[in-house]
């Protein structure tokens, strides 16, 4: 408050401080735990508003840190993998190449695979020889239920292979021609999509394959002699934690942010309400230093509280989240890896925060004359175009950073997001006197709430940007999710996704069944109740090419002839060439690969969606390169992705043949559904592949959008409580001149509403600029976000904002005659 110095009393003794010293401070402490003691019922709010946030900074912030896998699921915690190859007759030389790497590293774990086919199944289910608990291999092997096969006539199977193949504990499995009984539900902690049928290490039966984990690849690598090594994997620099670590920092520092921003708003509500009992104890000799303190004591007290509150509240909401995270993440999840250095950092953070939202507005106040401070009433705030320029320098500091750091510098994104997220908190004055602006021809209710919010920038300017961080991460989250479901990691098939196929399991796709048009309608017929099981499917035929001047020849699985298909081969380097099925291109492959609405050169033979050169080789094994058009799709590595067009099989003499169909439902396939599909399947004499990984994006996406928007409702309902509350005495004055329920109502609706509005058009705009700095190379990932979600935040929000303001505002307020007594 500017007061004036009162004289030097006669009787303070020599040398005492003018302000009181040490003794004032400790009155000023007291009197604000007494207040607050007094007030409680005004501060629960604030109090309410800052342990939601710290609460999700906790649990958001130890679900990050729980992302990254504990163990590598192809590599354990070994150093290096020796995969080794048994087939055709070479047992004894697998056992031989075994021996050796036990004398040359020592301690090893040892997995054998071996694979068959099942009938309707594309791809062959892994039996899989592996010994619990070993040395390198103990994280990549559980039993969810039940217990481990102890014999060889006892067998465990994953849930995925339980469910798709109609198995169930204490059942028995045969895929192989031993009958073994099922006891236990096996898992790969590590990768819970991995499935397969778990048996007892034994002599008699040497597998496929093996597995050899060892604890490093060591000097003499070269030199060891092993005539049956087909690959050997070594363990790279493990990044993941560095990654994810700073990625929770960013998160947290963000969330952090966002409780600045709450207790901001909610102390300079607070500082308005006392306005006069500031006045009061400014006039009775306080000086500025004093008001500030009294505060800075409040916002302590209360930051102190609702972090140790939240804290308590997410570590408790952790383990719900961690059991919807697992199959988000696919790997298990430690209940109690829990980043104690983190909560604590989040804890003391909140309290600094919350101390100094409350100071600053203290500060601003402690300003003011007293007599204006006594009235109550603060005075207009001046114009000023500061806040909109800082927050265009934050913008294009943000931008600057994200386009840098694009995909991948954690570092960067980190700070370009924290640069956004001070452009937003910049932007609300500016947006808030432009909403009120714009509602000059609204009805007066209307009219009254958003120059009321205009004319006490400090608080709503506080919780807008609180707003617009919460909708600004949800929208963030459904871009990013958007675009790791259509990224090339985001597994073999899309989850509403399954293709179908008639060559026979094991056989490779290049390899087509002779099949009569007769049979080809019974298999289409059989495909068409297959898609009947699914909501509003899509059938697509595939068809390859093949030379009709060319023999049959026998299919690898069986005497049963078969037609080789014109692959086009991709050079790997050192004469090694990746033969890739080529389809002969349709309209709707066409638009699959990204073709749609591409001109192609009518001379093109190939239309392809991988990088690189790619070549034909003709009679004589000549490697030719054909002429070829490049395109953006598909992201799946099941998909079709290249295509033969129609000049390439006039040119070449090819005759296309029917090899399978691609079947997309408008939504996720159940497990019932994937099993029903694989028994139609077999019964039909076909397979079917589904999606193998990453089957909990679109469950991600969607979770972590709900929770964002609920963080964000609750922020604006906390807010809009604390704005309206602080405006009770307008509300009096308006009930008193006859202002009926639906005025009221209306007031808060509009408030609510406007607040919702102006921050999901920040947040959503913020979130979208700051996205396409770092997609700018793949902005094709934008067009593959459902329409739904843009809805939901740009409209969605703010009906639901000013539906609730309508219906819980309207009670009329007590003592009309009279203004409240402080």
């Amino acid at each position: 408050m500017t007061v004036q110095t009162p004289p030097r009393s006669r009787t303070r003794p020599s040398g005492a401080p003018a302000d009181g010293g040490l003794a004032a401070r400790r009155a000023m402490t007291r009197w604000a735990w007494r207040m607050l003691r007094r007030e409680w019922r005004s501060q629960v709010l604030v109090t309410l508003l800052l342990l939601l946030t710290v609460a999700v900074a906790v649990c958001g912030g130890t679900t990050l840190y729980n992302v990254p896998r504990q163990a590598d699921p192809k590599l354990g915690t070994a150093g290096a993998v020796y995969v080794l190859n048994g087939q055709n007759g070479r047992a004894a030389d697998l056992a031989a190449d075994v021996a050796t790497l036990r004398r040359a590293f020592g301690t090893i774990d040892v997995i054998g695979h071996s694979g068959y086919g099942v009938a309707g199944l594309a791809k062959a289910v892994d039996y899989r020889e592996q010994a619990p608990h070993g040395t390198f291999t103990g994280q990549l092997l559980a039993i969810h239920r039940g217990r481990y096969p102890a014999g060889p006539n006892e067998a465990a199977v994953t849930t995925g292979v339980a469910k798709l193949l109609g198995l169930r504990l204490g059942g028995t499995v045969a895929l192989d021609g031993h009958s073994r009984v099922i006891v236990g539900i096996a898992e790969d902690p590590s990768d819970l999509t991995d499935d397969f049928v778990l048996i007892a290490p034994s002599a008699d039966s040497p597998p496929q394959t093996a597995s050899v984990f060892v604890r490093t690849t060591g000097s003499n690598r070269g030199g060891l002699g092993l005539a049956t090594v087909g690959q050997v994997m070594g363990q790279g620099p493990n990044t993941d934690h560095l990654v994810i670590t700073t990625l929770v920092l960013g998160g947290a520092t963000v969330l952090l942010l966002l409780v600045a921003f709450v207790a901001a708003a909610g102390f300079a509500v607070l500082a308005h309400r006392r306005l006069r009992q500031l006045g009061m104890l400014a006039a009775i000799g306080a000086t500025a230093r004093h008001i500030r303190l009294m505060m800075a004591v409040t916002g302590l007290l209360v930051g102190g509280l609702a972090a140790g509150a939240g804290a308590a509240l997410g570590l408790a909401l952790w383990p719900a989240v961690a059991a919807w995270l697992e199959p988000a993440v696919g790997h298990r999840v430690d209940r109690l890896d829990i980043p104690w250095p983190l909560v604590a950092g989040v804890g003391l953070l909140a309290v600094l925060m919350a101390t100094a939202a409350a100071w600053w507005p203290a500060r601003a106040v402690s300003r003011l004359p007293v007599t204006l401070a006594l009235s109550g009433r603060p005075p207009a705030p001046r114009p000023s175009h500061r806040p909109a320029l800082v927050s265009v320098f934050f913008l294009a500091v943000g931008l600057g950073l994200l386009a840098a750091g694009e995909k991948k510098s954690p570092a960067l994104i980190v700070a370009g997001t924290v640069a956004m997220a001070l452009a937003m908190l910049f932007a609300g004055p500016p947006a808030i006197r432009l909403l009120a602006a714009a509602g000059g021809r609204a009805p007066v209710a209307v009219r009254l709430a958003l120059r009321d919010l205009g004319r006490h920038q400090a608080r709503s300017g506080a919780a807008l940007a609180a707003i617009s961080l919460a909708v600004g991460i949800a929208a963030a989250i459904v871009v990013v999710t958007t675009g790791i479901q259509g990224s090339p990691t985001g597994g073999n098939l899309g989850d509403h996704q399954l293709l179908v196929g008639i060559a026979r399991p094991g056989d490779p796709p290049g390899l087509v069944p002779i099949r009569t048009d007769a049979q080809l309608r019974g298999l289409a017929a059989q495909v068409d109740e297959l898609a009947a099981l699914l909501p509003r499917p899509t059938v697509i035929p595939l068809d390859l090419a093949y030379d009709p001047a060319a023999s049959p020849e026998l299919g690898l699985q069986g005497n049963e002839p078969v037609r080789r298909a014109l692959e086009v081969d991709r050079p790997r380097g050192g004469g090694e060439y990746e033969g890739i099925p080529a389809y002969v291109a349709t309209p709707d492959l066409l638009r699959l690969v990204g073709a749609d609405g591409v001109r192609i050169p009518p001379a093109t033979d190939v239309v392809t969606a991988r990088a690189g050169p790619l070549v034909i080789f003709d009679a004589g094994r000549d490697a030719r390169q054909p002429p070829s058009t490049h395109v953006s799709g598909p992201r799946f590595t099941s998909l079709p992705d290249t295509l033969l067009t129609s000049g390439a099989l006039t040119r070449r003499h090819l005759t296309p043949v029917r090899a399978g169909w691609l079947v997309e439902s408008a939504q996720p396939l159940t497990d019932a559904q994937r099993a029903d599909a694989r028994r139609i399947a077999a019964a039909a004499g076909l397979t079917v592949e589904f999606r193998d990984g990453h089957p909990g994006v679109r469950t991600v996406r969607a979770g972590a959008t709900a929770g964002g928007l609920l963080l964000a409702l609750a922020v604006l309902a906390m807010t809009v409580g604390l704005i309206r509350g602080e405006a009770a005495a307008d509300l009096r004055t308006l009930t008193a001149t006859g202002a009926s329920a639906g005025i009221r109502r209306t007031l808060t609706a509009a408030t609510a509403g406007g607040l919702a509005l102006l921050g999901g058009i920040l947040g959503t705009a913020g979130a979208g600029l700051g996205l396409v700095a770092v997609y700018r190379h793949d902005l094709a990932v934008f067009g593959r976000i459902p329409p739904g979600y843009p809805l939901v935040l740009l409209v969605g929000i703010p009906l639901v904002a000013a539906a609730a303001g309508w219906l819980l505002a309207g009670k009329e307020p007590p003592a009309l005659g009279r203004r409240l007594s402080d």
